[in-house]
């Protein structure tokens, strides 16, 4: 039998070809697989990027190291943003939530090298979003936002025996040497807590400020006060546990805040007048307190908002919310 050499050398070749082929493929797949298990919140970016109307004057970078009042307060952020028209691709909010967590706890999160997921809520900018916290904060953040337990929120004593070490931490280890510092303000429980204890957390905003590099203050606690002033407020004091804010309106007042606060002064764009609505699902609807928002009252939630960060430490009443145009 003749054995063509030539014929045994191109099934050799196509063999290879093949081998290399499959190889390239799996390759690809096994990077695919990769990179979407490493970062599960990816934002896909539109491909018609018309809608993009309103530039930012810089890109924003934002890290929230919160917990579950963090989460609240950004749970409808990016409707807003989207309402808005703001160009996201010069825009990241990662929010990291530790559950009953505060300054103490991302202390710990840090020395632990514990793992740490963060949620990217509104933006295109993508960051590392799943690594310990140094690791996290080694990228280019340009403000980084804290918040206190809130049952430790109106104790000095757990600022003053905390602060001064997170902000290292977030000093010596962020990219960007101009990194800004936030606080966020948080609301009181309920009608019985609410005026000691918002006294309180007011206080120590106040304190931080002045006493540690803290730049800004996020006056979400001062907003849904104004809101409970109003005809927004609920049997629960727009919670649903007399604890976490209620859905629809309390989630939408904070997170007219957080606009309010971060973006508009860049963007130059107001919270008021926001065409965003949130109507309830019905997951959101099977919780006590939820309260859908409408064009009814859209715009008196937005006010609330404004009044909060244009006087931040001072709760408004009613009349003097109605007025704002």
């Amino acid at each position: 039998m003749k054995f063509n050499i030539f014929a045994n050398t191109k099934m050799k070749y196509m063999m290879r070809i093949n081998v290399r082929f499959l190889i390239a493929v799996l390759s690809v797949v096994w990077i695919s697989v990769v990179s979407c298990s490493s970062n599960n919140n990816v934002f896909e970016e539109p491909e018609d990027v018309s809608q993009y109307e309103v530039l930012l004057d810089h890109e924003l970078r934002v890290l929230i190291l919160g917990n579950s009042y963090s989460a609240d307060a950004t749970a409808y952020l990016d409707e807003l943003v989207t309402a808005a028209k703001i160009d996201k691709r010069q825009l990241c909010v990662y929010n990291g939530v530790i559950n009953g967590g505060g300054f103490e706890d991302w202390i710990n999160k840090y020395q632990d090298r514990a793992t740490v997921n963060l949620e990217r809520v509104t933006g295109h900018i993508q960051m590392e979003s799943k690594n310990s916290l140094r690791k996290i904060l080694n990228q280019n953040w340009d403000i980084v936002i804290l918040l206190q337990v809130s049952n430790k929120s109106y104790e000095w004593d757990s600022f003053e025996n905390n602060v001064p070490k997170l902000l290292e931490i977030i000093k010596s280890n962020c990219l960007n040497n101009n990194v800004k510092i936030a606080y966020q303000i948080p609301w009181g429980h309920n009608v019985h807590s609410t005026p000691w204890e918002l006294k309180g957390n007011v206080e120590c905003a106040r304190r931080v400020m002045k006493e540690y590099d803290i730049q800004y203050i996020v006056p979400v606690g001062i907003a849904i006060q104004n809101a409970r002033n109003t005809s927004l407020n609920t049997d629960l004091y727009l919670t649903w546990d007399n604890w976490h804010l209620c859905y629809g309106v309390g989630k939408y007042v904070a997170a007219c805040t957080l606009f309010e606060s971060l973006i508009s002064p860049i963007a130059h764009v107001s919270i008021v007048g926001n065409s965003a609505v949130h109507l309830l699902s019905n997951k959101e609807r099977s919780y006590d307190g939820s309260v859908p928002v409408d064009e009814n009252n859209r715009l008196l939630c937005q006010k609330c908002a404004y009044c909060a960060v244009r006087d931040t430490f001072v709760v408004a009443e009613a009349a003097q919310i109605n007025e704002i145009q």
